[in-house]
């Protein structure tokens, strides 16, 4: 007698047959798979199945309703004594202040060349930049591991180029765009990897040595190396006005369905 009864085992195996070629598809998609002939069932139903194959390790969300077989991983970069000195010093005077850290290195792992740059990246929200600036600098006079850090307020291109050698380290201090994608790793808030992704792509100074040639090839290897959320990236390019350029790049480079 056939077997009536969905199995996430079953249709697992036929996504992974019949999709293998796809580097993502979508919930309209997938429902041949989720749906047995002749069967009606609610949304709620194929969301418990889809749940059962995610579970299950068989499709990975990259977005909403967009899915990918691909094994990822999650993005977690090291967060080395420096970035974590600098975090708790700000949370300790401004402990009302949304502040995230992050080195522009970390794209090291993506790019061919790698860059030697030693910079903190410090952001807050709007109209607190100053706040922190001072913070650091009254800091930075004291007994304090990165006494030899040149400190400097929303730089720009040419500030980068002025005053950023890859020997000396250096400390900038942003706004922190509202919405922009952040988490907590350790006791420590940094930005996800969505948000240095679109922050290469709007050309952000903090990230210029990974920019041109070597861009097209970070944002290449990020998005077959880590599980990434194209939803999370354009709300965010959103909040930069680059929305629909990112659209017609991820499109134009293959990176999203």
């Amino acid at each position: 007698m056939k077997d009536e009864t969905w199995s996430s085992k079953r249709s697992g195996k036929r996504i992974s047959s019949e999709l293998k070629d796809r580097d993502s598809f979508t919930t309209e998609e997938l429902k041949p798979f989720l749906i047995l002939p002749g069967e009606e069932i609610s949304p709620v139903t194929i969301r418990t199945r889809l749940n059962a194959l995610k579970r299950s390790g068989v499709i990975t969300a990259v977005g909403r309703g967009l899915y990918t077989l691909k094994k990822l991983h999650n993005y977690t970069p090291e967060i080395d004594k420096s970035l974590r000195e600098v975090y708790l010093v700000l949370r300790k005077q401004l402990p009302l202040t949304r502040i995230c850290v992050w080195k522009p290195s970390w794209l090291s792992e993506f790019a061919l060349h790698i860059a030697s740059i030693q910079i903190i990246v410090v952001e807050s929200e709007t109209e607190t930049e100053r706040a922190v600036f001072e913070v650091l600098q009254e800091a930075l006079k004291k007994n304090f591991s990165l006494t030899e850090n040149l400190l400097l307020l929303n730089p720009s291109a040419e500030d980068i180029d002025l005053y950023v050698s890859g020997q000396s380290p250096i400390m900038f201090v942003g706004k922190l765009i509202s919405e922009a994608p952040t988490r907590e790793s350790h006791g420590i808030v940094i930005p996800k990897l969505e948000k240095i992704l679109v922050d290469l792509f709007s050309r952000e100074p903090a990230l210029e040595p990974f920019g041109d040639a070597e861009m097209d090839r970070v944002l290449r290897n990020a998005f077959d190396t880590y599980a990434l959320n194209a939803d999370s990236i354009l709300r965010y390019a959103a909040r930069r006005g680059k929305r629909q350029e990112m659209v017609e790049y991820l499109t134009s480079q293959k990176l999203t369905g």
